[in-house]
């Protein structure tokens, strides 16, 4: 199970609609006037208290949609207070509804913990670099998945714009490329699970590296911070250099108005939080002649070839429409592998058959040296790609009891093959 305690109440914003952070305090007001809330979504850290006043000549009320609180009917000039302990999103409406607007009114507040949000200017450093976490990693050649990533994350794009001053531990893009396309491509689809996995490179405060090593000798060898995703990084002395969990910081000290960002080596993955995998790539089909061995002296004669297939369906009957994983066999004697992908595997010169069988016998193979081979091909004869064949070469012994090297039916064409007429 994904372990998000902070985050999973905060991501539910975003369907809402997380517009321009107001003014933060431990109290703030909406305006009740002309049928509406005043602002409609209102963004507070937990522990303020929320006053409506109701300015219109008529009741309105107060209901959130959860049943966690309702003033009843507030008359004109009349308020009402509630105050938000928890993190999460509060969507409110009027059940009154006096308003002759045709949709009804609808608020929400949104409740971020204490510390994400700042007064303004209260982010601006000495550096007057004016410039927020958001913008520097932006701008980074190097960050460009993290900032990507970011920029899908309505939340964490608002944190660090807006919040601070935080330290982020910023993977590079090859920590992220090793998480595979498919990983990425899933995280990304999930703005719960992105939000997470990103607020969990987030702390609050500003540790420079300096400042990290500080903490860590203060505490012995190690010390813990809690990230924004409620859990904790562990940042340890290793060999004389530090470490965040597993990954190695590469840069220090990057400056932002709003905080400070060092580079990490690694993706850092939230306890309990579990990444979609990347798809297991379908197994490598593949042939291998069994009998007769390379090299190996056998009678003239009947000579039968017998192969063991891995990772491909055989299918009767054969010439049906291609599907993957599946496909049938050509056998060839003393016959060039055909390598043409877009043409029916008919080699132009020797001899060569169809088959869903594990093995064929080629009849009255003369006296000499001989070439046997089997290719793995699609449903309608074309070649695996990439190529999958096998092939030995043998001494036949002796003489065969007719000089004609029998194969299949001379009038099969690759006409006769798509029409599915051959005959294995």
């Amino acid at each position: 199970m994904r372990k998000m305690p902070t985050i999973t109440g905060l991501v539910v914003a975003l369907a809402i609609g997380l517009i321009a952070l107001p003014v933060l305090a431990a109290a703030a007001d909406v305006t009740i006037s002309g049928g509406a809330y005043l602002p409609a979504t209102l963004t507070v850290e937990s522990n303020t208290t929320v006053t409506w006043t109701n300015y219109d000549p008529v009741s309105h009320s107060v209901t959130s949609t959860d049943g966690l609180f309702d003033s009843g009917p507030i008359e004109q000039n009349e308020v009402f207070n509630y105050t938000f302990t928890d993190t999460g999103t509060y969507p409110y409406g009027c059940t009154i509804n006096a308003s002759t607007q045709r949709t009804p009114m609808q608020g929400v507040v949104i409740v971020v913990p204490e510390g994400m949000m700042v007064e303004p200017d209260e982010n601006t450093t000495a550096d007057g670099l004016n410039m927020t976490l958001a913008d520097v990693i932006a701008g980074d050649e190097f960050l460009t998945r993290f900032a990507d990533l970011v920029s899908r994350a309505a939340l964490t794009q608002t944190v660090l714009a807006s919040g601070g001053p935080y330290t982020v531990f910023v993977p590079n893009d090859a920590s992220f490329e090793a998480l595979g396309n498919e990983t990425l491509a899933g995280v990304s689809n999930d703005t719960e699970m992105l939000d997470a996995l990103l607020m969990h490179h987030v702390v609050r405060g500003n540790y420079t590296v300096q400042d990290l090593i500080a903490e860590v000798n203060a505490t012995g060898n190690e010390t813990v911070l809690e990230t924004l995703s409620g859990d904790n990084l562990t940042i340890a002395a290793v060999d004389g250099g530090l470490i965040v969990e597993n990954a190695s910081i590469l840069a220090i000290d990057i400056p932002a108005d709003n905080g400070i960002i060092h580079v990490i080596d690694r993706v850092l993955v939230p306890p309990g939080l579990i990444l979609p995998d990347n798809a297991t790539p379908p197994a490598q089909a593949n042939v291998t002649v069994i009998e007769p061995m390379e090299g190996a002296s056998i009678p003239a004669g009947n000579v039968t070839v017998s192969v063991d297939v891995m990772n491909l369906t055989l299918v009767e009957p054969t010439g049906q429409p291609n599907a993957p994983g599946e496909g049938h066999l050509h056998y060839y004697l003393d016959a060039p592998v055909p390598m043409n992908e877009s043409e029916p595997a008919i080699p132009p010169t020797g001899g060569y058959v169809v088959s869903t069988n594990l093995s064929h016998t080629w009849e009255n193979v003369t006296a000499g040296e001989h070439n046997l081979s089997v290719q793995l091909v699609n449903n309608d004869h074309t070649p695996l790609i990439p190529l999958v064949f096998a092939m030995v070469n043998v001494t036949a012994d002796g003489n065969a009891t007719t000089d004609e090297n029998v194969t299949v039916d001379e009038n099969v064409t690759v006409e006769a093959l798509t029409e599915e007429r051959i005959i294995p």
